[in-house]
Formats: C-alpha cells, structure tokens, sequence
C-alpha cells in the first residue's frame, strides 16, 4: 500500500492525520469526503404477470334447453291443474242439446292464473338459483353475458315474459325462439338477448 505524503512538502503523513506535521498543510485524503452509499426507496421487481386463462363458455343449444323445458311444461301443468281444475267445470259448457259450447268468463280468469303461475315459477327460481327445476336436472344454467354471474329478478322476470314471444308461432310452439338459438354465437334467443343472459353448463 502506497504512504501517503504531504502534497506541499513531501513529508510522510502519519497514519490518520488531516495536517502535515512539518507544514501544516492539510493532507489531500483528509481533504476529500468520504462517499456514502445513497440510499433510496428499494427497488423491486415487478411481480411477474400471467395471462389470466379465458375459460370458453358452453353455451346451451335446443336440444338440452327443449329437455329442460318439457321437464318444466309437466311440472307447471301438475301445479296449474290442481290450482285451476276445481274451476274448470265453470269455465267451459257444453250443451247436448244444441252442441253449442259456452265459454265462460271463468275461462279467461284460468288462462290469467296459469300465466301468472308460470311467471312465478320461472321468475322465482331463475332469480334465486339461475336455474328452473328442468335446468337443475339437465345441469344447464343461466348467467349474465357480461361476467357469467348470478342473474337477477329483472333479468329472470324480462326472460320469462318473452317466453310470449319466442313460443310464435303457436301452431309449432318456440320455433321462432330455436331460430334465433341457432342463429346466435351465443345461442339466445329474444329473451336473453333483452335480459343480456346466456345459457351455459352449470358446473
């Protein structure tokens, strides 16, 4: 290791000293400051980042939306008879006489009540499971388009009133709503168009 030495005079420094013993000059290692490590906010490296997986969703067509569907027609049926049978007779007469049919005002007050028993129905459990009795059987389920989450009321009560619609023509019932389920990406028919829902394989 090199000895220092005053810069002025040239005499040896001692070991720690800042001035010159002959001189009196300050000696040059004394002169410079000590340099400190700076010390900053640490830095870190950004957390790696993976592409979140799109998972593909399985979008339900006719076929298993029809099975569901016949599954929910028997039950409503079941429902609708033993609520509106004990008005049936009033409903619709019929004269043997003159083969005349009569029908009553009753008729219309069981069409009103049947329809407000399907409303209910899919209303109802679509609401609170994304799901009607028929849907749980064959593991299908409605979501939302946007985010595959739970649907609400609204959305069930917008799907299940254009029921009325995609059941046209009612010479072949929901023909119009298997048209617009096969001619859709995502398979829907109006009212999951409106209500923006899908059907999907529940898991």
């Amino acid at each position: 290791m090199d000895e220092e030495k005053c810069a002025q005079c040239g005499t040896a420094a001692v070991p720690g000293a800042k001035f010159c013993e002959s001189c009196g000059a300050p000696l040059a290692a004394a002169s410079q400051p000590v340099s400190q490590p700076v010390e900053g906010p640490a830095i870190t490296k950004p957390a790696p980042t993976y592409a979140a997986q799109a998972v593909e969703m399985q979008y339900q067509g006719v076929g298993i939306r029809f099975v569901a569907f016949i599954i929910d027609a028997i039950i409503l049926g079941i429902i609708s008879s033993i609520l509106t049978v004990p008005f049936a007779a009033s409903a619709v007469s019929y004269d043997a006489a003159t083969g005349a049919v009569t029908i009553g005002a009753a008729y219309y007050a069981l069409i009103g009540v049947t329809f407000v028993i399907e409303l209910l129905y899919f209303t109802l459990l679509l609401g609170l499971y994304g799901q009607s009795v028929g849907m749980m059987l064959v593991k299908i389920k409605v979501v939302k388009e946007a985010d595959s989450s739970k649907i609400s009321y609204v959305d069930a009560l917008v799907r299940t009133i254009l029921l009325l619609i995609d059941a046209v023509p009612y010479v072949i019932p929901y023909l119009l709503g298997a048209v617009l389920i096969w001619t859709s990406d995502k398979k829907q028919r109006l009212g999951d168009r409106v209500a923006h829902t899908v059907v999907v394989k529940a898991q």
